[in-house]
């Protein structure tokens, strides 16, 4: 679902992006970077993103870079030039993407032993879903409440993702599972053992 909405919101951008160039009246070039800034810092923050996860979990950074995400692209539509759009909603959003994208990734491979390859592949698959979805429902809000209050609706989807990170629940490591487990059984054998001479001091 992250997938979805992150990916479909990028891909989305071109249904605005007429309004921005006409807004600002600035070149093609100019109001397409906006989005290719977004696009480039979202996959150059990955490295940042891996080490934030490994000191404070996968689900703490997916949540706090939704809230970046959403709110960078919400003050985006405040921006009084092109620049200022570039450093919000291209910088700050990309990264801020960048920090809600990679944990959805790498949660695969803590949840997903056997069939990891499967599950790798239905979370990619959220993209390719995106990419339909999104556009055509992106247009439609563009259509309806102008780009400005559009911007701000679609910032609201992508703060969606922070509610998805709530779920990503941090796993014990496979060892110290089994140690756990064995644990419990080696309690469990105490307590029924104590319960069968609890049992036969009263019989008798």
């Amino acid at each position: 679902l992250i997938n979805l909405i992150i990916d479909g919101f990028v891909y989305s951008f071109g249904a605005v992006s007429n309004d921005i160039k006409s807004f600002y009246k600035t070149t093609e070039w100019a109001t397409s970077l906006v989005v290719s800034l977004a696009c480039g810092f979202y996959l150059l923050s990955a490295p940042v993103a891996s080490a934030l996860c490994n000191k404070w979990g996968c689900r703490r950074i997916g949540i706090i870079g939704s809230c970046i995400a959403a709110g960078a692209v919400a003050v985006s539509v405040r921006s009084p030039n092109i620049v200022c759009m570039w450093l919000s909603f291209g910088f700050i959003g990309g990264i801020g993407m960048g920090l809600v994208y990679l944990p959805s990734i790498v949660m695969v491979g803590y949840y997903f032993e056997e069939k990891r390859a499967i599950a790798t592949g239905i979370v990619t698959a959220g993209t390719g879903i995106g990419c339909i979805a999104l556009p055509p429902l992106a247009t439609f809000i563009f259509d309806t409440f102008g780009w400005k209050i559009g911007l701000f609706i679609m910032s609201l989807i992508l703060l969606c993702c922070a509610f998805c990170c709530i779920f990503m629940r941090p796993l014990q490591p496979i060892r110290k599972r089994r140690i756990i487990a064995s644990a419990d059984i080696y309690i469990a054998a105490i307590y029924w053992g104590s319960c069968q001479n609890t049992s036969s001091f009263f019989l008798h």
